[in-house]
């Protein structure tokens, strides 16, 4: 279930942290709603933590994509933590693993720091798939 929010802390009040959990599809839209209303609000600096969620679909891509070209175009940015497989690989096939680096946790995203695994080097990813 998205919160803005959640049990995590949140190191920089500066950053709008939208939460989720479980399996998110185009059935459910409340990630979709907490982004929106992130991108509505303002925020410029927007960090989506999927550490608790277990399936994403191209409907939760196409969501996503949309509040980073949003918040993109007034000079912020978009960062996605995440740790599951199944969500690096949604990610991968949507040639999105530039636009949506993995970063392990809220903080690793806050400082800009991701996953090693997904630095690319001459257009590849070190680690292999997972």
């Amino acid at each position: 279930m998205p919160s803005e929010g959640g049990d995590r802390v949140r190191p920089d009040p500066g950053v709008v942290q939208v939460t989720a959990s479980g399996e998110l599809d185009a059935a459910t839209d409340e990630l979709s709603r907490a982004l929106d209303s992130a991108v509505a609000g303002g925020a410029d600096r927007l960090v989506v933590d999927l550490l608790d969620v277990t399936f994403i679909d191209s409907s939760v891509v196409r969501d996503l994509v949309l509040a980073h070209r949003a918040v993109s175009e007034r000079g912020g940015w978009v960062r996605i933590v995440y740790t599951h497989h199944l969500i690096k690989r949604v990610i991968e096939i949507c040639g999105l693993t530039q636009v949506f680096p993995q970063y392990p946790t809220v903080a690793a995203a806050i400082s800009r720091t991701p996953h090693h695994s997904d630095v690319n080097v001459g257009g590849s990813t070190r680690g292999g798939a997972s």
